[in-house]
């Protein structure tokens, strides 16, 4: 008899024991699971929003002598500068605006690196000017210092909502008006410093490496900065409307040349 307990107690015991394995394994599976998840979301933690300015019916800028479109041109520079940032940090979650020939609204480009969380914005973009004469690449963050030296391409840029058909977002906001732009004046821009920083990387790739003609880092009222609650940038790659420059522009070369600048300049951001 007590043979028989002894074996039912060590039935009984080894099965206990089967189950708390069988338990503790369920638990290291979900644990692991876990686990990975939040390695993976810890990885997916930095988050880019490329912008490719104008689109759809806003053609921007265009060229005199290849009739180049700034809006092609920079769909091609962000999709190429997504692809680069994509294949050499898969970590890093990137975002296009737009990825095809479509009109975007300011405040919507501005909604989507909000609603996605962005940790930057990039926002390309062609320069023109009434003098031909004019090249060189420039790299804007938003800011009033010597505002009224870079109004015009701050009315240029803003100018496009006047294409859109609901202006209330904007809250009587007129960017042809001189006036309305005091209310960037009244802004405390708490991303300033990282903007300047990424800023100083993006120019530093343009003149060093691409030897392109420096305009600088310079500030500017920007809706799309303005509104986008993160470290961002708008790109002037070149004038578009300078012969020479509008060629170097449309070339392969050229595209290939600022995209790893971009990338060169988010690269050394992303790894500071």
């Amino acid at each position: 008899m007590q043979n028989i307990l002894r074996i039912c107690d060590f039935c009984s015991n080894f099965a206990e024991d089967l189950v708390n394995n069988m338990f503790c394994l369920k638990m290291n599976k979900v644990l692991r699971t876990v686990i990975l998840v939040f390695c993976s979301l810890s990885l997916m933690s930095f988050t880019v929003v490329i912008d490719a300015g104008h689109g759809g019916d806003d053609a921007g800028a265009i060229g005199l002598v290849k009739g180049l479109k700034e809006k092609d041109l920079n769909l091609n520079v962000a999709k190429q500068l997504a692809s680069k940032i994509r294949e050499a940090y898969p970590e890093v979650k990137v975002v296009l605006t737009r990825e095809t020939d479509v009109f975007l609204p300011l405040q919507q480009r501005a909604d989507i690196a909000n609603k996605n969380h962005a940790d930057l914005f990039i926002s390309i973009h062609t320069n023109a000017a009434e003098n031909r004469k004019a090249q060189g690449a420039e790299t804007f963050i938003l800011g009033t210092d010597r505002m009224e030296d870079n109004l015009d391409v701050a009315m240029r840029e803003n100018a496009v909502m006047k294409l859109e058909a609901d202006q209330t977002v904007y809250q009587g906001f007129d960017p042809n008006s001189i006036e309305s732009y005091i209310i960037f004046e009244l802004m405390q821009n708490q991303y300033m410093d990282n903007s300047l920083v990424f800023a100083e990387l993006v120019q530093n790739q343009f003149v060093g490496t691409l030897q392109r003609a420096n305009r600088g880092v310079r500030q500017a009222a920007f809706w799309v900065l303005l509104k986008s609650a993160c470290p961002s940038v708008l790109v002037e790659m070149g004038f578009i409307s300078n012969a020479e420059e509008e060629k170097w522009l449309a070339s392969e070369e050229g595209k290939k040349g600022i995209v790893n600048g971009i990338f060169n300049a988010f690269e050394k951001y992303y790894k500071k």
